[in-house]
């Protein structure tokens, strides 16, 4: 929180010098909830005065083996453009991208990262400053042992992407049970659709809850990609637990209830603020890397409705309710 606040009032008080080239280099493609909101945000902070530029490595929608000739194709057209700021999203942008621009000389500021800079070999990397994001596991089982009247046991289910992995590995290691107050948070990490599936028909059996991680890189076992929202229909439909999230964009009208949640916006925020430093001639070095580790409460009527979901006078105050 001290670090946050020092990072707004330097902001606020440097003189931005010149209108600069910002290239934001996405993990995933415009279209993704997530990558949009952020999208947004870094417009509103350095859109009026600077010229942005996009590029995607469309992680969530290319195979694996073709992220690297697209990463080549990436970093050819950096170089070309280039830019005075770098903004990376997510980690397989600084995971693909980081290396490769890392001798380039251009300032690099990443965002919604659950790995490390030492993980992607940027740990002494100079110009390098950024936002981590850490799926708020803690936050949410105390949130929920509020919510609901049945609170024992919850189910985190994930995709298993390099993300997700992040994410978990860093706060919980190997362990995949992990008691917080007195609930069980089991951890369910797949790319297997027919299992993904089966967890959410069978949750009741053993649940109260069902959390859901990112869910964009699951598979039939006969290879044929999962649709996201065919997934969150499926689950949605057929679910007789509540289902709740850890990001924004799974709230909402035939998707989860809702929950204490990360924002794209912020983190894009965040970041686009870091970069503007940088742009008013303060050196990357000198702006610590933070954590996103603050969320909001954000529920659908709709699912509240679904779930018969009951929120404390305080806490709705404290709610943004959508549609």
């Amino acid at each position: 929180m001290i670090r946050t606040t020092c990072l707004a009032l330097l902001w606020l008080v440097c003189t931005p010098l010149w209108a600069a080239t910002v290239l934001v280099i996405e993990s995933y493609h415009p279209e993704y909830p997530w990558d949009a909101d952020y999208l947004r945000s870094i417009n509103e902070v350095l859109g009026a005065s600077n010229t942005i530029e996009t590029f995607y490595l469309d992680t969530k929608r290319l195979q694996p083996a073709e992220f690297d000739a697209r990463a080549d194709q990436l970093a050819e057209q950096t170089l070309a453009l280039a830019p005075d700021v770098i903004l990376m999203g997510d980690d397989n942008a600084l995971a693909y991208m980081g290396p490769r621009l890392k001798n380039a000389g251009i300032p690099i500021v990443f965002f919604g990262v659950n790995g490390t800079p030492e993980q992607y070999d940027l740990g002494d990397m100079e110009l390098l400053t950024g936002v981590l994001e850490r799926p708020l596991f803690r936050q949410t089982v105390r949130h929920l042992r509020k919510v609901l009247s049945q609170k024992d046991r919850f189910l985190v289910l994930m995709d298993d992407s390099e993300t997700m992995r992040n994410a978990v590995n860093e706060a919980w290691g190997d362990v995949r049970e992990i008691d917080i107050q007195g609930s069980q948070l089991d951890l369910l990490l797949t790319n297997d659709a027919e299992l993904w599936q089966e967890a959410i028909l069978t949750a009741h059996e053993t649940y109260d809850a069902v959390i859901f991680g990112t869910h964009h890189t699951i598979r039939y076992r006969d290879q044929r990609y999962a649709e996201p929202s065919d997934l969150m229909a499926m689950a949605y439909g057929e679910s007789r637990v509540p289902l709740f999230a850890f990001w924004d964009f799974f709230v909402g009208e035939g998707m989860t209830a809702g929950g204490y949640v990360l924002s794209g916006y912020d983190q894009g925020k965040t970041a686009a603020r870091m970069a503007d430093l940088i742009l008013r001639d303060i050196h990357p070095g000198s702006i610590p890397i933070i954590r996103g580790e603050t969320g909001n409460y954000l529920y659908s009527r709709s699912g509240m409705e679904r779930w018969n979901i009951r929120l404390s006078t305080l806490t709705a105050t404290q709610t943004t309710f959508i549609d």
